[in-house]
């Protein structure tokens, strides 16, 4: 079905989950790329929602055709994040891929942009992309990690504080120690954390997942690793440089961005030399392709 503007929303399904998206077309008649953008997890997305969306735009001006979506459980897809684990969070990204080709069908590579947790589903489906025929257009295609979560334990830990800081601004102190969160998860509980539940098979799941595993990636197009540094004076994260160098095109770069994907005191509508630097980087992808 041809769009009726540059930008219009749609619905695709995954396995019984409906999850919504949005379609970025470029003014050209057609695409000459592709991309995905894979969101983070809870609050996150709510605080950058707005840069995907300048992103996805700067995206189409140069000429690529770009779908937004929500996972399951986020935005306006169904589901509940208590539902969710990473199987079904890679299944959602995977199910984005089919539904992106059915609109562009002559795009051969479709590259993926992530953020945070997003950034992680998006480096876990591309080790799968030389072997799996339906991801046949992420082989060879951009992916472009901003301040991925290497280390999944870690990052549910912080989600898990969260909630302690929760009630502490509800109850004056903590009624739930985060251990006992932890128990409680593992019990098949739920645990809120800022406005989100959070269940046994996210948990569980997401803790095990480490991207510096042993060995080389093996996702084969080039890789951009971006830390996101609040100040100059930030220093260089080691994981994500080593990350970076586990991909055979593998390149890290450090750009100058405050913590957006966090309630803070200015208002991002774009972040600009994060957004700078991932276009120029594609540009030059694009000079070596030719």
């Amino acid at each position: 079905m041809a769009p009726t503007s540059k930008e219009y929303p749609l619905f695709f399904a995954r396995d019984g989950a409906r999850l919504f998206g949005m379609l970025h077309f470029p003014d050209t008649d057609s695409s000459k790329s592709a991309f995905i953008l894979s969101h983070p997890f809870g609050e996150e997305k709510l605080w950058s929602h707005r840069v995907y969306v300048s992103l996805a735009r700067a995206l189409a001006s140069r000429g690529s055709t770009v779908l937004r979506f929500d996972y399951m459980g986020a935005g306006d897809s169904s589901g509940m994040t208590s539902d969710t684990s990473m199987d079904t969070h890679l299944a959602d990204l995977k199910a984005a891929f089919a539904a992106l080709r059915t609109h562009v069908p002559e795009v051969n590579r479709v590259g993926i942009v992530g953020l945070r947790l997003g950034a992680s589903f998006a480096a876990l489906l591309a080790e799968a992309a030389d072997t799996d025929p339906a991801l046949s257009v992420l082989g060879g295609a951009p992916l472009v990690l901003w301040d991925p979560v290497v280390d999944g334990a870690a990052y549910f830990q912080e989600l898990l504080r969260s909630n302690l800081s929760t009630q502490l601004a509800v109850y004056g102190k903590v009624i739930e120690t985060r251990e006992a969160l932890q128990e409680r998860i593992r019990a098949g509980g739920l645990v809120n954390v800022d406005g989100y539940e959070i269940g046994s098979a996210l948990f569980e799941s997401c803790a095990r997942a480490d991207l510096l595993e042993p060995g080389p990636r093996k996702h084969s197009g080039p890789v951009l690793v971006v830390q996101i540094a609040s100040s100059e004076k930030t220093r260089e994260r080691e994981d994500l440089s080593a990350l970076s160098s586990a991909y055979a095109t593998g390149e890290f770069a450090r750009t100058l961005e405050q913590p957006f994907w966090r309630e803070i005191r200015r208002f991002y509508g774009r972040a600009d030399n994060l957004q700078e630097l991932a276009l120029s980087w594609l540009e030059k992808c694009d000079e070596r392709d030719a």
